[in-house]
Formats: structure tokens, sequence, C-alpha cells
């Protein structure tokens, strides 16, 4: 999979972009707030329909702007597809080859990508549902069609917290939606622990290299135990039965997959806690390279995004990451403010100075 052109227009700070990007590294560099991040940041959207940065759709049109577009042709198995994106006030529309895909996972048979970025070091420090947001991105990464199983069960859940809101509920209908709610958050648990089972290896192995550490892990904590999918549908189905009372009283859901959480250790500590911000950095990027690696071996090769290389690693790290990086069967966008980074150990490298939105290049 790669991406062998890119056009932007009316993209935060970008007004009009046309670039080649037919190399296995594409790296974007020049000073800070020039528009390095917002091309990585326009991949991005255009690779998963979501901004790393924000949920609003209007921080990302460019100021005084009505919309904003973002193109691409993307070569897969010789096989040129061209993806669109168009944004405005009414939200995202995608294309591919000029027409709308009938689902989203046709879309993204197309394009996936796998980001990292600085405010992703909140991924080990921050709350669960980072963790988790983590986990449903990599499973549907491996997996596009996981994403309308997981919009099933987010629509059911809503429905049953609706219904404990209002305490005059028919308890038949309660019944049936929590029956189906059980088949789809069992389903969730249990891809969800398939994809960590998947990560720990390659964890491991590339915290190992980088970081010369071993004594790491990951570990997926379900409120649905360790059974068989079967067997978690059947424990979710008992739990929300027996917790319901409780759960009218808070008028929310207490039990489920949105509950879980990915505990990363470091030392036999969870990281949470204990980790520092240049250790969170490296757990962090070490799963971003897990989740690739895991990718690879099942068949699928997302482009992978790195936003400002300079200030994430030291020295000594950035350059065993870049090792990593080169050995990769993949396209690889950076951006960073020192292109010395990266000039004397990569081949096969298209480079473009960023200044106030415009691009040029070397």
């Amino acid at each position: 999979m790669q991406l062998q052109s890119l056009q932007v227009r009316q993209y935060r700070n970008l007004q009009e972009i046309a670039v080649d990007t037919s190399a296995q590294f594409v790296v974007f560099h020049g000073d800070n707030g020039q528009g390095k991040t917002n091309l990585i940041e326009a991949i991005c959207s255009l690779a998963t329909l979501r901004s790393f940065r924000t949920h609003r759709v209007a921080d990302q049109i460019r100021w005084g702007q009505d919309e904003a577009f973002i193109s691409g042709k993307i070569e897969d198995e010789g096989h040129v597809r061209e993806l669109r994106l168009k944004l405005n006030k009414n939200g995202r529309k995608s294309t591919i080859d000029g027409k709308s895909p009938a689902n989203l996972s046709n879309y993204f048979e197309s394009i996936r990508a796998i980001v990292f970025a600085p405010q992703h070091v909140e991924l080990v420090r921050g709350a669960p549902q980072q963790r988790r947001d983590f986990l449903d991105r990599g499973c549907f990464t491996l997996q596009p069609h996981y994403l309308e199983s997981f919009r099933t069960f987010k629509k059911l859940l809503s429905q049953r917290s609706a219904l404990l809101r209002n305490q005059n509920f028919d308890l038949m209908q309660m019944e049936v939606l929590e029956d189906q709610l059980a088949v789809a958050g069992a389903y969730i648990s249990i891809k969800r622990q398939r994809l960590v089972e998947g990560l720990v290896e390659p964890f491991v192995s590339v915290h190992t290299h980088l970081t010369g550490q071993s004594t790491v892990g990951i570990r997926y904590r379900s409120t649905l135990g360790e059974g068989d999918e079967s067997e978690r549908a059947e424990k979710f189905r008992m739990m929300m039965r027996e917790r319901r009372d409780e759960e009218i009283l808070r008028g929310s859901s207490l039990v489920g997959p949105q509950r879980d959480d990915l505990i990363v250790s470091l030392k036999e500590k969870n990281a949470r806690a204990f980790a520092s911000q240049g250790q969170s950095r490296a757990l962090v990027i070490a799963l971003k390279l897990a989740e690739l690696d895991l990718a690879q071996k099942r068949g699928v090769y997302p482009l992978f995004l790195l936003d400002d290389l300079s200030s994430e690693l030291d020295a000594i790290r950035r350059g065993r990451l870049v090792e990593i990086l080169h050995e990769k069967a993949i396209q690889i966008f950076v951006s960073t403010t020192n292109l010395s980074i990266l000039e004397k150990s990569v081949e096969n490298m298209l480079q473009y100075q960023v200044v106030e939105g415009q691009i040029s290049g070397i």
C-alpha cells in the first residue's frame, strides 16, 4: 500500500498543495508552526476519516473558507485508486474513484494508517478510554468490518442506557436488548483480547531494540473474563441482570467492554502510575510499531505516520527507531525540524521543506 500523490486544499494553513509522495520515506521538515503537522494530519484524515488532533471538522478548514479537500492516489498490489475527502459544515464525505463507497469498510479496504504524534504519550498515562481507543483502532486496522460491529455495540449500549434512565421501561424490551448487547459486547471483548495477544511479542521485541530494556508487558483486563466468545456473552448477560437495579439508580451501564482496560507494565509495575515522560514515549512508540508488525503478519501494510520525530526521543533512540522503520516494507511519513536525523541513514526518500503552508522539494 503506497500513497503515490497527495493534494490538499484549504486545509488548516495549507491553501493549495500538490505533491509527489511515491517513496518509502516522505519527510516534511521546517521550523515549528509552518504546517508540517498539518500535512501529516491531512494524510491521517484521508486514511482514517478522522484527525488525531481534534474532533471538530471546522477546526480543520482554513480560516475564512467553507470547505477543505484532501485527495490522494493509493496503489496496492498494482491497483491504483483515487480517494477524496471533503470537509464542510455538514461533516465529512469520502469517495473512491469519484463514487461514494457502499459502506465505510469498503473505503478502508483501500487505505489504512497507524499514527504516532506527541500527544499520544497519554495512551500510557491517561484515562482507560484512550487505551480502549487504541485497541479498537488496532482491531479496525486489521479488519475494517470491525468498525461496523463496534458501532452496533455502541448503539445498543446507548439504547440500554436510555432505558435505564427511564425507570418505567418494559422488562421484556430490556431483556431482548441485553441479549443483543451481550453478543455484541462479547465479540468486541474477544477481538480486543486476540489483538493484545498478537501484540505482546512484537511489543517486547521493539521496546528492547529501542531502549535496551526488556522488562515490559501488556495484558487486556476484561470485565467479561477469559472465556470464549459464548462464555463472555453469557457472563455479560448475567452481570447486566445482576446489577440492573444499581444501574437504574445511576442511570448508566456499569458493566461491559466499555469498562475494560489495557494494562501496560514497566519493570512489573503499572506504567500508568510509574512511567516517566520519556519512558511513556518509548512505550507508546513500541505499541504503535507492534501494531504495525502484527498488521504486516496478517498481510496488511498500512501507512505509518510519525509526527515531530525531532522532539520525541533522544538521539540514540531516534537512530534505533529509524533503523526499525527502514527495515519495514511500508510507506512512512515523517515531520521533523531536523532533517539530519534521516539524511545519512535513509534511502528512497522524498524531502519537502514546509514554510508558511507552502512546500518545496529538495
